[in-house]
């Protein structure tokens, strides 16, 4: 076990470090600390570390498996984290560049999930953003990039099961991300399924991409189809989201259980 009387000055050396705008030194530090105390003083700084400090650092070094804090970071530190990854957002962004914004964030994401071929850890982290409101949001994001496809997984989920899907007529990146938490957390799968379709009704109406586009429409197609939402509505819900002050630790989300099957 590591020495925790040296654990505080790391965990300011690193914080200065990022707030410094240093992650490439931050990381270093992490680095030093792993080889004099091992990994487990990495984790305690991780977990000691303000979420918007943590947030900035592993936004440096997204999909990237070299880093440290990437590999290593608690699934409650990450899900803090989260909240705060959209704070540098402004308005004008995501209107001019949501494509730009959804594909960080996804790097984001998709570099934290897949660090490590551990199925366990990635289980509990998608468990631990997605039991957020700002980590379902933010996974919305990502997926509301691919609705199509998407709603075509979401399909074959309820027609032969998430362990049993995995075929598409797409190869987006989306894809693998959405069959992990489809098959390691279906109360999530859900909830995301949800904040992109928010007038879905299982049972009642059936999904359907882009039909903010079309024209024309009787008001009668409301209630045949939900739409979604698009992807800059949803990067600005996400930016609403960031907390005002610093969280000591994730809020659950306030949204109803949706039950055993939302297919049925």
């Amino acid at each position: 076990m590591p020495d925790k009387t040296n654990l505080p000055a790391i965990s300011r050396q690193v914080t200065e470090l990022v707030l410094a705008g240093s992650t490439e030194h931050a990381e270093e530090a992490f680095n030093e600390a792993a080889e004099q105390f091992g990994d487990i003083a990495v984790v305690e700084v991780l977990e000691s570390l303000e979420p918007q400090v943590a947030a900035l650092h592993l936004a440096a070094f997204d999909g990237g498996k070299l880093s440290l804090a990437t590999l290593l970071i608690p699934p409650k530190a990450w899900a803090e984290s989260l909240a705060f990854f959209a704070a540098t957002w402004n308005e004008d962004m995501i209107v001019d560049e949501p494509e730009v914004l959804a594909e960080s964030l996804f790097a984001h994401i998709h570099g934290v999930v897949f660090a490590s071929d551990d199925a366990e850890r990635r289980a509990a982290l998608i468990h631990a953003a997605l039991s957020t409101d700002w980590g379902t949001t933010a996974f919305a994001v990502l997926f509301s990039t691919a609705t199509e496809e998407i709603i075509e997984i979401a399909n074959d989920i309820h027609n032969r099961g998430a362990h049993s899907s995995g075929q598409t007529s797409s190869d987006h990146d989306v894809i693998p991300l959405a069959l992990e938490i489809a098959r390691t957390d279906e109360d999530a799968w859900n909830r995301v399924l949800f904040e992109i379709f928010p007038e879905w009704q299982p049972g009642a109406n059936e999904l359907r991409a882009d039909s903010e586009d079309d024209e024309g429409d009787d008001e009668d197609d409301e209630h045949e189809y939900a739409s979604g939402r698009s992807t800059p509505e949803l990067l600005l819900r996400l930016r609403k989201q960031v907390p005002g002050k610093t969280a000591s630790a994730p809020k659950t989300t306030g949204r109803p259980s949706l039950g055993e099957d939302i297919f049925a």
